[in-house]
C-alpha cells in the first residue's frame, strides 16, 4: 500500500512539475551594444526619477536648493567620470590602431620574405 502510495505522489508531483520544465526558450538578449544602450537609458531614467524626487519643493526652500545643488555635484561628477572614461576608452583605441598598423607591417614584410624565397 505504501509503495503505490509513494509512486501516486511521484506521479502527482511529475503531474504539476511538468509545465515548469516546459519552459519557453530564453528571449534573445540582443548585442552588447543594444544591451549597454538599454541600461543607459534604463540608469538615466532612475537618476532622473531621483533627482526629480529629491528636488521636490518642500517646506523649506533652502532644501530646495540645497537638492538642486547637490544634484548639479553629482552630475558635474558624472560629466568629470565620462570624461576620464572616454579618454582612457580613446587610449584603448589609438593602441589597438598602433596595434593593428604595426600587424600589418609584419604581415606585408612576411608576404615579402615569402616571395624571395
Amino acid at each position: 500500500m505504501s509503495t503505490s502510495a509513494r509512486y501516486f505522489t511521484l506521479f502527482a508531483t511529475a503531474l504539476f512539475a511538468s509545465p515548469a520544465l516546459a519552459q519557453q526558450p530564453p528571449p534573445r538578449t540582443g548585442t552588447l551594444e543594444e544591451r549597454v544602450a538599454a541600461l543607459e537609458s534604463g540608469v538615466a531614467a532612475l537618476d532622473t526619477r531621483l533627482g526629480l524626487a529629491r528636488s521636490r519643493v518642500g517646506d523649506d526652500a533652502g532644501q530646495t536648493e540645497l537638492a538642486l545643488a547637490g544634484r548639479i555635484q553629482a552630475l558635474e561628477r558624472m560629466v568629470d567620470r565620462l570624461s576620464v572614461d572616454l579618454q582612457r576608452v580613446q587610449r584603448t583605441a589609438d593602441d589597438a590602431v598602433r596595434a593593428a598598423d604595426a600587424a600589418q607591417r609584419t604581415a606585408e614584410q612576411a608576404a615579402r620574405d615569402a616571395r624571395l624565397r
